[in-house]
């Protein structure tokens, strides 16, 4: 089956630790956006994992096409967020060469001085279509796909709408904290709570695996 997952948590809960983990149980591909993974991949000997770069932003888009063309039948992204950052950095560097942007695809506004430009709230719109664009490809890809995600931090409401929007995009939904997995959306069984890592990361292989429903161990069973 497809299964399409997002697992979120703060910085150093255990998202990328778990992406691993997940990637050599099922073989799949890993990009890798914070060049974070490495380290874990050889502490699990996870030599299975195909492991793509994700930075910077062109690297990210070469990867991504690479993954949706390989054989492995799920594409681990890790994370959304270091990606919006990497996005960022591209449209300020873009707009500096440039020397000025467009509000809204629209209105060009002159960069007056390089140096001290940033992407303001003026430019994040940008950054969050480049996400939904992400999104697009790995949904319309027809392979599974799990992606990780810092919680938004902000009262943005922008931020909240686009983190609504990955949530609904998934099949499954978790919140992870160390070694615990909080399932909070579960569109297969239609059940939330707690489990281990590895209690998780046997699921999801079960999913991955099954033709049907009832071939799937079911966390939380006897």
């Amino acid at each position: 089956m497809i299964v399409k997952a997002l697992i979120y948590g703060d910085s150093g809960s255990g998202k990328t630790h778990l992406s691993v983990e997940i990637a050599k149980a099922v073989d799949a591909v890993l990009i890798d956006c914070d060049e974070g993974a490495e380290p874990i991949i050889q502490k699990l000997k996870a030599d299975n994992v195909m492991r793509l770069h994700g930075t910077p932003y062109t690297t990210f888009l070469s990867s991504l096409s690479t993954a949706v063309k390989t054989d492995k039948k799920m594409i681990i992204i890790d994370s959304l967020t270091e990606f919006m950052e990497l996005a960022k950095r591209y449209i300020k560097e873009k707009a500096v060469r440039a020397g000025r942007f467009y509000l809204q695809g629209m209105h060009e506004k002159p960069i007056q001085d390089p140096d001290t430009f940033i992407v303001t709230w003026e430019l994040t719109p940008s950054v969050y279509d480049k996400v939904r664009d992400v999104m697009r490809v790995i949904n319309s890809a027809h392979k599974s796909f799990i992606v990780t995600y810092h919680p938004p931090t902000t009262r943005s409401q922008g931020q909240v709408n686009l983190f609504k929007e990955v949530v609904r995009l998934c099949d499954i939904v978790v919140l992870v904290s160390r070694d615990t997995v909080r399932i909070q959306k579960d569109r297969f069984f239609d059940r939330i709570g707690e489990m281990s890592s590895k209690e998780f990361v046997e699921y999801v292989r079960s999913l991955l695996v099954a033709e049907k429903l009832d071939e799937v161990s079911i966390w939380g069973s006897e």
